[in-house]
């Protein structure tokens, strides 16, 4: 079996930059819910999107600027894949990339504990 270059001591904190980078993006307050919203091959229009983020307290909206940033962080990460369509007035939708359908069943895991272990509570 062929070692990682990851798997020897002296070099397994490097190896965690990337992992550290993207979890640092996808715990930002919405981000999953995004991701999960966008699972399976959904497609949302900005305003579809900003009507569905929700927490379940009426007062917590996601507002405009953070979901502007978000969508363009997970854009810029390869993510999210943002598509344009040449109408009047302009169209624009969202969806994940094969990128963003790996990140969402990678984090279905950690959804499902973090709900169980909620539900201990």
């Amino acid at each position: 079996m062929e070692k990682n270059s990851c798997d020897s001591d002296n070099r397994i904190f490097p190896c965690f930059v990337p992992a550290q980078r993207i979890l640092n993006l996808v715990s930002k307050k919405w981000s999953i819910q995004l991701i999960y919203l966008l699972r399976e091959g959904k497609r949302f229009r900005y305003n579809d999107l900003k009507s569905s983020l929700h927490t379940g307290w009426k007062e917590d909206k996601i507002s405009d600027a953070t979901l502007s940033t978000r969508l363009v962080e997970l854009t810029k990460e390869g993510f999210l894949l943002r598509e344009v369509y040449p109408e009047l007035p302009p169209k624009v939708e969202y969806r994940l990339s094969e990128k963003g359908e790996n990140l969402s069943k990678a984090l279905e895991p950690l959804v499902d504990w973090t709900i169980k272990i909620c539900h201990e509570e």
